[in-house]
């Protein structure tokens, strides 16, 4: 296990969080805060918007859920109801102190934190400063579950693009057999 590694295992028993720096670069960070400044946030359908998808799909960012969580076959959490109990966002200020441990978190750090047992005071309003970046296990979803978010998928009102990762994290493509994904 490399010191990275340990730290992170450390923290996550210590603390109850995980601090990846530099999870996510700039460019997806300052297109993202660049969209919510012209209202995405108020567009119909904008979890589904580029800017969010390319956040979700950043490799880094899925390694470290995937890491924390012991798995591989991910999906990314897109409402309340999906949301579980180890939760990740990604900074969106320059720099902020985590009163947990007086850690600094910077700019396109993504922390990843367990809500039971890590109460943060990610400031007073979380959505000015933090994008919230959920992934959870992928054989949590039942079918239903499963074609209600293809559905709001295909009806958005515009075409996104997605890796082969990113359509595993939303459900469009399987993980492997006996995992949900519908085939497109």
């Amino acid at each position: 296990m490399d010191l990275a590694k340990e730290k992170n295992a450390s923290n996550w028993l210590e603390h109850g969080f995980v601090v990846y720096p530099n999870a996510v670069t700039h460019f997806y960070v300052l297109r993202y805060l660049q969209w919510l400044i012209r209202g995405g946030t108020n567009a119909e359908y904008s979890t589904h918007h580029q800017s969010l998808w390319d956040i979700r799909m950043y490799e880094s960012v899925y390694d470290a859920f995937s890491e924390v969580l012991g798995n591989q076959a991910l999906m990314v959490s897109l409402n309340p109801k999906e949301t579980p109990n180890i939760q990740g966002m990604v900074c969106l200020q320059t720099e902020t102190m985590i009163h947990k441990s007086n850690q600094k978190i910077n700019m396109c750090d993504l922390i990843i934190f367990d809500v039971e047992r890590c109460h943060l005071d990610l400031d007073s309003d979380l959505d000015s400063f933090w994008f919230p970046l959920t992934m959870i296990p992928a054989n949590i979803f039942d079918e239903v579950t499963l074609q209600e978010r293809l559905q709001y998928w295909h009806a958005k009102p515009f075409r996104t693009h997605l890796s082969p990762l990113g359509s595993k994290l939303l459900g469009i493509e399987s993980w492997e057999t006996g995992l949900p994904g519908v085939q497109v």
